[in-house]
């Protein structure tokens, strides 16, 4: 069985299962009477959420469920009991399973697992409630605007949202990516993993911690900092020891003593210095510890642009799957929705990555590769079909109708298309980006 629709079927499995209860539970009392919602009901309603109204929202599940009216009213009580970090289980679960048991379908670099991680800056509906909670910044008119702070560690070949994390709008992202690399390399298991990230995430105490540990990073320099090195370069890829500098490492004395002890003491670190030069003829410095022998300046180079896959990612969560088109000020719903559309998010690439192996490419000009935006349409128009279907041979008729209608789907891989800056204002609604949902 492929990880496809093996992660359908644990998903069912681990949903239908009475520890589900034990996961969705924030409190101990929570869901111990009987009420026509259940644990298992509010993880299909968070499942099937298209960004529509409550009421709609509603409508079209009580129609795909067979279920018995309820209000939305009892819709939103029961949702506020509900653990939203379930969703993040049962996605981190699933993809456990994927890097253990499905290796031949994991997709390497050298050995490597290739992780980018970069947060995005999301408005959520703009109550006292949320800006209380998340802090408000300044927007339009003088006004205040409730916003947070969403961060993903993406698996760049894999196509998979290995971790989410939702904070304040200011939050420190390098702080959260530590969070990320926690669960991540427990979901990866024995794999190597090479941490890429843009210029943001620019710190020494990374760098040395890293250094330190042995654990692999690609980072974007910020031609601003550490210019000292950059001047002793002498070619365009070499080791360079970072310097000792007073007001480099001064504020560290109390927020990573080791580092400061480590550089008081005289010692410094070696780091490989990288220039790039791109197509429009500027020059970028990537940083990395990556070996010279085993990685070459292109490798550097390749790793690199492969982070753009998370910046896409964003654009198909935010755009197609519309997660941010939040139904709530509610803390823990305004997380339901996000997490359980991550999980879904991943159902949908568990299925492009198999697909994509199945398009006849000699029949083509370009590459073609699957339609993510169609295919987000067509998960959501089946994936809770078959989810609540029991009879294993329908289910896997359905499941066999999804893939087909995605096949059905493709369009051209164009590599090394270059535009130029079109100042002119663009409609709101593009027709070449049309909503699937």
């Amino acid at each position: 069985m492929k990880y496809k629709m093996y992660n359908i079927n644990k998903l069912k499995k681990e949903i239908n299962d009475d520890s589900i209860y034990d996961k969705c539970r924030k409190k101990d009392k929570d869901f111990t009477r009987n009420r026509k919602l259940t644990p298992k009901d509010l993880i299909y309603y968070s499942i099937n959420n298209r960004g529509k109204t409550t009421k709609m929202e509603l409508y079209d599940f009580i129609e795909q469920y067979n279920y018995e009216n309820v209000s939305d009213v009892a819709l939103l009580k029961q949702r506020e009991k509900l653990n939203e970090n379930v969703f993040k289980e049962l996605n981190k679960n699933s993809l456990i399973d994927f890097y253990k048991l499905f290796k031949d379908e994991v997709k390497i670099y050298k050995g490597y697992i290739l992780t980018a991680i970069d947060g995005s800056d999301c408005e959520i509906p703009n109550t006292p409630t949320t800006r209380e909670r998340y802090k408000s910044i300044s927007g339009k008119n003088d006004g205040k605007v409730a916003r947070i702070k969403l961060s993903n560690c993406y698996d760049l070949l894999n196509h998979y949202v290995l971790d989410t994390e939702i904070e304040e709008y200011k939050h420190n992202e390098n702080e959260l990516a530590q969070r990320h690399m926690m669960q991540v390399e427990e979901i990866v298991g024995d794999y190597p993993i090479i941490s890429i990230r843009d210029r943001g995430y620019l710190s020494l105490s990374y760098m040395f911690h890293s250094v330190m540990e042995n654990k692999k990073f690609v980072i974007r320099l910020n031609q601003r900092y550490f210019k000292l090195e950059q001047k002793l370069m002498t070619t365009n890829d070499e080791w360079v020891e970072i310097q000792y500098q007073y007001d480099r490492i001064r504020n560290y004395i109390k927020e990573d003593e080791e580092l400061y002890n480590y550089y008081e003491s005289g010692k410094t670190i070696k780091i490989r210095f990288v220039n790039i030069e791109l197509p429009t003829g500027e020059v970028e410095t990537i940083m990395t510890n990556l070996e010279s022998d085993k990685f070459s300046t292109d490798d550097i180079n390749y790793i690199y642009q492969l982070r753009w896959g998370i910046e896409t990612s964003y654009s198909y969560l935010k755009e197609s799957m519309m997660i941010t088109n939040i139904s709530s000020s509610k803390d823990c719903i305004i997380k339901q929705e996000i997490y359980s559309q991550m999980m879904v998010y991943n159902i949908m690439q568990s299925i492009t990555n198999d697909l994509d192996t199945e398009i006849d490419q000699r029949k083509y000009k370009y590459t073609m590769k699957i339609n993510i935006n169609m295919a987000i349409g067509f998960v959501k128009r089946f994936l809770l079909k078959i989810l609540l279907e029991d009879n294993e041979e329908k289910r896997q008729k359905l499941s066999d109708l999804l893939f087909e209608n995605i096949l059905k789907n493709i369009v051209p891989i164009r590599n090394d298309r270059h535009y130029k800056r079109d100042n002119v204002r663009k409609n709101k609604h593009p027709i070449n980006k049309r909503k699937s949902i």
